[in-house]
Parts: structure tokens; C-alpha cells; sequence
């Protein structure tokens, strides 16, 4: 077992960009947010998270960015809350921090990023981030285990993984709905119809997946590409690691794991 401190050694580094799975696993409640300067409490939501700091989004105006850009290099105090779905009480957090930066956000009006710096990380806090980098660790394990094993797109699978049978391809500018007909942690094939858009093998695309639990968009390569009839294109695509998918088939093999004891057991109980 690692120590509290061989933990924080390993993952001092590490960056948690706060996407909707990272929210779910932290059971952070985003909406109790805010950044207290002197007597000011902006509201504010973590857009990436560390042991040493954040980088928190906030809405203000250019004139307010202004006026809150003379306290960078002052103290404030960043409180969070955080609700395990265990628990029916959240864990509120209130972390020192000093403020880095106030900067406006790149193409988005109206919207400035605060990089803070904690003095230091509060032990609760800690204690959440490291579980979630353990977490997003042994998920990548897994997705190494669970490449190149495909699972076949049919009603039982969607009906065990949850899947509505629905995905949207972005290439290019285009968006075009596609048909998934396999996946795996590292790959995916599918269908694109007639009035999609043209592909090219080694090209990047980005494919959103349609979850009863979850919707979230996963990156990838084509490495095979076929034009069958009526201009319907073939495409079999390498996966970016993807927290989410990896978890939604980790429970789907322990699922298929599970169904195939029970037959077993039916079958034995049937000769005995």
C-alpha cells in the first residue's frame, strides 16, 4: 500500500480537467462554487484541478475582469462543495489560495478564467483528487486490457451498456449521424450514410455516443475506410483513451462475466 505522501509525490502533477464523469466520480456540486475576495464572493466553477491549485470560470463582464484583475498576487478563499452518492450530506471545503491570474477566456464573451494557487491544498480535498487520479489510473489499465475486444452492436449489448443507438460524427465542420455496429476501448466501427460527409484514411474525428447514463464525445483516427454501395462509407477508427467509455464497458464484461456464471449454474443444476 502507498503512503499518504508517496500518493501526493505521484500525483503532484496531475491535472483533472472538470468534464461531467469527473464531476460524477468527485461528487463535486459545481453550482456551490465561489471565490471570496475581500468582501466580493464571485461565483465561479472549477474548469481544472490540481493538488497545487485551479483554474476556475467565471462569468463577468470585460468591466468587472478589470476591476478583479488589481487583487491577482492577493490572498482569497475557494470553498467547494463536494457529495458522494453515498452520503446524503455534502462536504464543504474551504481552501486558502492565492490568486495567479484573472485573464478573459478565448472566444467566449463575458467569461474570464482565475488561476489560483493553494496555501496549502486542504486535506479533504486531497483526499477526493487522489481517489479520482487512482480512479482515471486504473482505467487506463483498463483500457489497455480491454483493446482490441470488440463488442458487437446489437439490441442485447445496448441493452446492457445502456446505449440509445444514437451517435453523431464531427469531420471537418461536417456533422453527420452515423451507425455504430462495434466498439472497444480502443476502437470503433461504423456506418456513415450517403449524404455524409467525404472521408480520409489517417484523418482525426471526434464521434458522440448517446448513453442512457452519460453523453460525451470520444476522439479518433481512421485506419480503415471502405465505400461500399450508394455511397454509404465503412470505418473502423483507433480511440483516444475515454474515462467514460472504458467505465461503461468495465461494468458491461462484469455484466456478461456475471450472465455467463448464471448459465453455468443453470446447466449444472439441470444435469445434477
Amino acid at each position: 500500500m502507498q503512503s499518504k505522501a508517496d500518493l501526493k509525490l505521484q500525483y503532484k502533477d496531475e491535472l483533472a480537467a472538470i468534464t461531467p464523469f469527473a464531476q460524477l466520480n468527485m461528487g463535486l456540486k459545481t453550482e456551490q462554487s465561489y471565490l471570496k475576495i475581500e468582501k466580493y464572493n464571485i461565483i465561479c466553477a472549477p474548469y481544472r484541478i490540481s493538488l497545487s491549485g485551479a483554474t476556475l470560470l467565471g462569468a463577468f463582464s470585460k468591466e468587472e475582469q478589470s476591476f478583479f484583475q488589481r487583487f491577482t498576487n492577493s490572498l482569497s478563499g475557494l470553498s467547494l462543495a463536494f457529495q458522494a452518492a453515498n452520503n446524503p450530506n455534502p462536504i464543504k471545503i474551504f481552501a486558502r489560495c492565492f490568486i495567479k491570474a484573472i485573464n478573459p477566456m478565448k472566444e467566449r464573451e463575458n467569461f474570464g478564467l482565475i488561476e489560483v494557487v493553494f496555501k496549502p491544498c486542504p486535506p479533504d480535498l486531497e483526499a477526493i483528487l487522489i481517489d479520482y487520479f487512482m480512479l482515471l489510473d486504473k482505467l487506463k489499465v483498463e483500457y489497455n486490457d480491454f483493446s482490441a475486444k470488440a463488442i458487437p452492436i446489437n439490441s442485447q449489448s445496448s441493452s446492457i451498456m445502456g446505449f440509445n443507438n444514437y451517435a453523431l460524427m464531427a469531420y471537418a465542420g461536417d456533422q453527420s449521424k452515423v451507425a455504430i455496429f462495434s466498439i472497444a476501448s480502443d476502437s470503433i466501427e461504423f456506418l456513415v450514410p450517403m449524404n455524409g460527409p467525404i472521408l480520409d484514411q489517417g484523418k482525426t474525428l471526434t464521434v458522440k455516443l448517446f448513453f442512457k447514463s452519460s453523453q460525451f464525445s470520444v476522439t479518433c483516427t481512421i485506419t480503415e475506410l471502405a465505400r461500399l454501395q450508394h455511397g454509404i462509407q465503412k470505418v473502423k477508427a483507433m480511440l483516444q483513451f475515454s474515462p467514460e467509455l472504458v467505465s461503461i464497458i468495465e461494468k458491461y464484461r462484469i455484466n456478461e462475466l456475471l450472465h455467463r456464471q448464471k448459465n453455468i449454474e443453470l446447466k449444472v443444476s439441470g444435469q445434477a
